[in-house]
């Protein structure tokens, strides 16, 4: 039973703290059958009380840990209940295991039963979840149960220190690089300590500071578990020299180091920071885990240490006054004068980096792979940043904008970036947020930097582009590159109301033509798209006639950012094209359209015809439909004159004044200017009319009669005056095929 000298016996009417009483009252009345009460103590001077019983364990034949069929344990509550209660067993043969704080030499046990933090706990702890979670807590020990593949090995420090450690990524780097470390200070309360490498340039402040770090590392093969935390500086040299760690030297070498520097204390409180690596082990298996940093604080200087240790003396002379310690350079450190020297533990946080970004987000696997990104605007700023903080690639950003007032309201950049280069800012920005982040800004237009300039290169050296530049010039254009790899564009609407996802296949066999006819045919069929290309509110940002810019609330530019974002990782590392539509509900609610990608690809001529295949399937449904009788309609697609491709991505339905019989179509014109309008409108300007589709009759093919060749012909001759050919599609009874003929008068 737990007696600390400090405290004395009460009786249990006597208590004062609410959730003790509580507890005590609980296990008389309502626990008899297997917890028995045994006694009830208090500290004098902090009125914590304790509350001893007897707890019948359901021990098995075969525990797992030596736990008893009956263990005497002390719950220690603090007055008010501001803080958790504790859990003590205070016989010394107590079993090592995990889910136990890592306690002071010479103190009991302590179970570790909940984690979670007090002030969420508090307002509904009762003394039956007390008792519970106690009894769960031996149940889990004595079946093995307790350790969780997310928690560590080893037993959790219980800090004691008023200060907290921050590691850099630069420290780390330094660390295993054997470089020696600096502290510094966030104000003058010195409760946050960073550890950054040591640079000779800021001796001065380091000294002003009054700060010193000691970097040691136990290998994985000499580690055993640490049951008890040292309380000075000579039980934590022993600890480690049992794990073949001989810390003295480490601690010579910096005093040493202190000495060339300071010289004297007598002007400011030093502190010192022992930093050990040290692995983790499994309490029954001896399994090594990772590796933890715990960080060791003396409230002494380096003079204090130097003189315990025995290799400095107090310069007591009347002369050279100024000089507070000499060296003794015979003397050889010893570990018994480092008695004197208390340590406490202090809370390490590690910078964040990729592979802890990506275990914080919730990801499995940290994408490695480099993506060129084209856009450093809103989109391409938020997804940069959103993806960095998640771990995610290595990053090269191709813009040659400069950021401008208006860009504040929606870009990831801050008013003292205006005037700057957007991608030189970027690249800072998320180099500060994580110091190992792989940042390469290239202030450059891709469409005019040539095949020699930093972007052409930075393309073709890519294993991803993500298109955030909201053109369909640069995606077309990477498109056609014959050494662009693989691209995954995206965008907002023009309203910013939704948000839209493309990416090619693995092996770039559907490319972004593919996926965008797919993209157009879905906005132009999907009755939940109508309003899709809505345009958007804009604003003039300066006087100049072309200077317009989307109103778009800076929420929707971060929601759909985030939903872009969630979905790069995967889209970018599965082998299948992707298409995904977001769009944002008046309610709030927002709509996920995933979207198959499947077209058909033929040459006619030196041109390249694209069809969507589920406008194929629709068109040999309506064939069936309106047998024994042909019919047709007009195609909407796009044709781009210069990469001779065509996209044939919709047809519309007839009108109602055409005319079908068993060997001929005519089509109607009732309607058909409207809904071609409608159609371009909805599409944001990307698909107009390309040509006319017909059925055969049953039994046909869809070999070209002479009147399909004659019209083909007109129907060229018609979209002459816009320069384009035309597109003749029909539809046979087990085939499909076409027609392109251009007119060429002159």
């Amino acid at each position: 039973m737990w007696r600390p000298k400090s405290s004395e016996e009460v009786d249990r009417t006597s208590l004062k703290a609410p959730l003790a009483i509580a507890f005590a009252k609980y296990v008389e009345e309502s626990c008899a059958d297997f917890a028995q009460l045994r006694e009830c103590r208090r500290y004098a001077k902090s009125g914590r009380e304790i509350v001893s019983l007897d707890l019948k364990i359901g021990v098995p034949q075969r525990p797992v840990y030596p736990i008893l069929p009956t263990e005497t344990i002390s719950v220690a509550f603090f007055p008010d209940n501001e803080g958790a209660p504790w859990v003590f067993v205070a016989r010394e043969d107590f079993p090592d295991t995990p889910h136990q704080n890592l306690m002071p030499e010479g103190e009991p046990s302590a179970l570790c039963i909940d984690d979670r933090p007090w002030q969420d706990a508090r307002a509904n702890y009762t003394p039956s979840e007390l008792m519970g979670r106690i009894v769960i807590w031996f149940d889990k020990a004595c079946q093995g149960e307790l350790h969780g593949t997310d928690q560590p090995y080893d037993p959790v420090f219980l800090y004691d220190s008023a200060h907290e450690v921050i590691v850099t990524s630069q420290a780390e780097q330094a660390m295993a690089d054997g470089g020696r470390l600096d502290v510094w200070t966030t104000d003058d309360s010195r409760k946050y300590l960073i550890v950054v490498p040591f640079d000779r340039e800021r001796d001065a402040s380091v000294s002003t500071a009054g700060l010193q770090v000691v970097y040691a590392e136990v290998r994985p093969d000499k580690m055993s578990r640490i049951r008890r935390a040292p309380q000075n500086l000579r039980r934590l040299v022993e600890m480690l020299k049992e794990r073949d760690l001989d810390l003295l030297p480490a601690l010579q070498s910096a005093v040493e180091d202190w000495l060339a520097l300071a010289r004297e204390d007598r002007d400011k409180a030093w502190s010192f920071c022992i930093l050990l690596h040290m692995p983790q082990i499994h309490p029954r298996t001896g399994e090594v885990g990772s590796t933890n940093l715990s960080a060791f604080l003396c409230g002494s200087s380096g003079g204090e240490i130097g003189q315990a240790l025995g290799i400095l003396a107090a310069n007591d002379s009347d002369q050279a006054g100024e000089v507070q310690y000499v060296r003794l350079f015979t003397a050889k450190p010893q570990a018994a004068g480092l008695e004197t020297i208390g340590v406490s533990v202090a809370p390490v946080h590690l910078q964040l980096n990729a592979a802890r970004a990506t275990i914080m987000s919730g990801r499995e696997v940290t994408v490695t792979r480099r993506v060129a990104m084209i856009g450093a605007g809103s989109l391409g700023s938020s997804l940069a940043e959103m993806l960095v903080r998640e771990g995610q690639f290595q990053w090269t950003i191709i813009d040659d904008d400069f950021f401008l007032p208006h860009n504040v309201s929606r870009h990831t950049l801050i008013a003292d970036d205006l005037g700057r280069s957007k991608v030189s800012r970027l690249a800072s920005r998320l180099h500060s947020i994580r110091g190992d982040a792989d940042l390469i800004p290239i202030h450059e237009n891709v469409l005019r930097g040539g095949p020699d300039g930093k972007a052409a290169g930075a393309l073709d050296s890519a294993d991803l582009i993500v298109d955030a530049s909201a053109s369909v010039t640069v995606s077309r254009w990477l498109v056609d590159r014959p050494s662009t790899p693989r691209v995954l564009s995206t965008f907002f609407t023009p309203a910013g109301r939704s948000a839209v996802l493309m990416c090619e296949s693995a092996d770039r066999k559907v490319t972004l033509r593919d996926v965008e006819a797919v993209y157009l045919r879905e906005v132009l069929t999907n009755p939940s798209l109508h309003d899709h290309h809505q345009s958007g509110q804009q604003m003039r940002f300066t006087g100049a006639c072309r200077a317009l810019t989307n109103r778009i609330p800076t929420s929707s530019v971060a929601v759909l950012s985030g939903l872009i974002a969630g979905s790069v990782p995967e889209a970018s590392t599965a082998e299948d094209p992707a298409l995904k539509i977001w769009t944002m509900r008046d309610d709030g609610a927002i709509d996920c359209l995933p979207v198959p990608v499947a077209t058909v690809r033929a040459e006619a001529a030196d041109w390249t015809v694209l069809f969507v295949h589920s406008l194929l399937d629709e068109l040999v449904g309506e064939r069936k439909i309106a047998l024994p009788n042909e019919t047709g309609g007009s195609l909407m697609g796009m044709i781009d004159y210069e990469a001779r491709i065509i996209s044939v991505v919709h047809a519309l339905p007839a009108p109602k004044d055409s005319v079908g019989t068993p060997t001929s179509f005519e089509r109607g014109k009732r309607g058909l200017r409207r809904r071609i309008d409608d159609a371009q409108t909805r599409s944001g300007g990307q698909v107009r009319y390309i040509g006319e589709w017909h059925s055969h009759p049953a039994g046909h093919s869809a070999a070209p009669s002479s009147v399909d060749m004659k019209q083909i012909e007109d129907l060229s001759v018609a979209l002459e005056i816009d320069g384009l050919p035309a597109v003749s599609l029909i539809i046979g009874e087990t085939d499909i095929g076409f027609l392109i003929r251009e007119a060429h008068h002159g």
